[in-house]
């Protein structure tokens, strides 16, 4: 396995957070709701789940949400 890059890093963010390119600086964008998230949104999107302290990431803007802390 190699060590990480910088270059890795840029094309994690530009593929994975098209939409949420602030992840870059500590400071993305993070909806945050009582419910699972179904609403359409950016790619890369993030949602904090109040009701049970899940995280989601939007994988297809039509509204396909990810737990991303299973």
């Amino acid at each position: 396995m190699a060590i990480s890059t910088a270059n890795a890093w840029r094309n994690i963010v530009r593929k994975a957070f098209s939409g949420n390119q602030k992840i870059r600086t500590g400071r993305p964008k993070v909806v945050v709701k009582a419910g699972v998230p179904t609403e359409a949104a950016p790619v890369g999107a993030l949602c904090w789940d109040t009701t049970n302290g899940n995280a989601y990431i939007c994988t297809v803007a039509t509204g396909t949400w990810v737990k991303i802390n299973a």
